[in-house]
């Protein structure tokens, strides 16, 4: 595999995973769902203040 294949895979998975964060800390039924996601998206995405 080259670096390029390994970079495009790693950019897919992140981002996955901060849009599913993101889906979670918006649409979630329960508040403690949401404030988990809350937090883990303020580790995953740079500039964010962590509550």
């Amino acid at each position: 595999m080259t670096i390029g294949l390994l970079s495009t895979i790693a950019a897919v998975i992140y981002g996955g995973t901060v849009s599913l964060l993101a889906l979670t800390a918006t649409f979630a039924r329960r508040s403690t769902l949401r404030r988990e996601a809350r937090s883990t998206l303020a580790v995953l995405v740079p500039g964010r203040p962590v509550e």
